[in-house]
């Protein structure tokens, strides 16, 4: 059996050769104006999918698909959650004897969902990584808007743990935590996390702000920049060289609900926090 034909057969159920021709018919007038149709796909195969066109059996590869992945890996894992779904394509290639038919859905576009910051979406993981799990959240829409690739980085889960069960070909429900600066979709399984990652919280780095103090159960004082993102003040030489004495003096006599003023340093991503400089005087070094 030819290369094509492996994947080109007739639907068992249409025995009646005039119908048949007439099925071919339809579909070699297609081809000729190049109409775009709808099909169906039946069936995962190595390198693309058997599909269902005009009553017919035909072949889409993964490279004519309206999308891209980097590697048939990607494909395999997520190619069995395609199957029953529908696209639009043309035929490129038609041959009567034997039976073959190619489809090309490449210039299948698709709208953008809207997606909603914090909502949960079932998503297929593709590949796993040491740094993480990229995920298709297309399969949560039944592929209406194609595909939509994020990445989980495993340093904003929840449970750590959950990455070492976590495997390629299956659906776990995510997070949708906004978009990075290369407007790539940002996937958490925690919404506090995310916004550590994904560059919300980068514009505060090199500001002064007013920071809200808050005593702890135990006494400690507790920093929070902007009312809500916890954050710390690390007393450190490098950061006041002449001044480490009064910097403890001054944070052991805070008082709750007090409001100081602290320039951002940077972010301690381990600790979902920011680092913060205490500016005990506008001169202090």
């Amino acid at each position: 059996m030819s290369k094509t034909t492996e994947y080109i057969k007739i639907d068992a159920d249409s025995n009646d050769d005039d119908y048949l021709q007439r099925l071919l018919m339809n579909l070699k007038k297609a081809y000729a104006n190049q109409e775009r149709l709808t099909f169906r796909i039946v069936e995962a195969k190595a390198k693309g999918f058997t599909v269902k066109v005009g009553g017919l059996f035909a072949y889409v590869s993964f490279k004519q698909l309206s999308w891209s992945y980097p590697s048939l890996d990607y494909w395999h894992n997520v190619s069995n959650y395609l199957v029953g779904n529908y696209f639009r394509g043309t035929i490129y290639k038609f041959e009567e004897n034997p039976i073959s038919i190619h489809i090309d859905a490449t210039q299948q576009t698709f709208e953008y969902p809207k997606l909603m910051e914090g909502a949960r979406y079932r998503g297929v993981i593709l590949q796993k990584t040491k740094y993480g799990v990229f995920v298709d959240i297309g399969v949560h829409f039944k592929w209406k808007f194609g595909s939509i690739l994020g990445l989980i980085h495993k340093s904003t889960l929840v449970k750590e743990s959950d990455y070492d069960h976590w495997r390629e070909g299956k659906v776990i429900v995510v997070r949708f935590q906004g978009f990075n600066k290369d407007g790539h979709p940002q996937l958490r399984d925690n919404r506090d996390r995310g916004k550590w990652c994904n560059g919300e919280t980068d514009q505060l780095i090199g500001t002064i702000q007013n920071v809200s103090v808050v005593i702890g159960k135990e006494g400690q004082p507790e920093f929070y920049v902007l009312g809500k993102h916890k954050a710390i003040i690390p007393v450190r030489r490098e950061i006041y060289p002449n001044s480490i004495s009064r910097l403890k003096e001054f944070v052991y006599n805070l008082k709750d609900g007090e409001e100081i003023n602290c320039e951002v340093l940077g972010i301690n991503k381990r600790k979902d926090s920011f680092i913060l400089k205490l500016l005990l005087e506008p001169t202090d070094n």
